[in-house]
């Protein structure tokens, strides 16, 4: 299993255990085949950490990744979904968007380069971001093991507390 599929496994496993109420529900995985004809009418490449994340689960009806004071951190789009939103966007490079906060997206930029990984962008305007500033993340994997990583120092330092 890699580093993305753990971490994302460790997220999903913490919400199902520590927040059984928790509204999230997520579709099936899709095998790489289903992804690759799905997106194949985009006008560039996913980076292979893409392709791992709908093989995992294609995205979620409800919000995703919990935050352990909150909710959810963020909603998973499923594949169709990105896609769609992706073909309507009309800026100035290939945005590719895989969740919502709010008003807030992660995105990646679509490039015409096949990679393992892409940067993760965060920000209610793309533009501004992607000239302007650095990125929030340089992958996905490196995303979702801090998030994994964030989750579990919470759940160490309550128990240190309770001892």
């Amino acid at each position: 299993m890699s580093g993305l599929t753990e971490a994302l496994e460790f997220i999903f496993n913490w919400m199902m255990q520590n927040m059984p109420n928790h509204p999230a529900v997520m579709r099936q995985g899709l095998s790489r085949d289903v992804v690759e004809s799905k997106i194949q009418e985009l006008p560039f490449y996913l980076p292979e950490e893409i392709y791992e994340l709908y093989q995992w689960r294609n995205g979620g009806v409800n919000p995703f990744l919990p935050h352990p004071d909150a909710w959810d951190l963020a909603t998973f789009f499923w594949l169709e979904e990105a896609i769609n939103q992706s073909k309507q966007w009309k800026g100035d490079f290939h945005l590719f968007p895989i969740f919502n906060v709010e008003d807030c997206g992660y995105f990646i930029v679509g490039t015409k380069y096949k990679s393992e990984t892409a940067p993760i962008y965060c920000n209610d305007v793309p533009e501004d971001v992607v000239e302007q500033q650095k990125p929030l993340n340089p992958s996905l994997t490196i995303m979702m093991q801090n998030k994994a990583e964030e989750i579990e120092n919470r759940v160490i330092s309550a128990y240190d507390e309770y001892l």
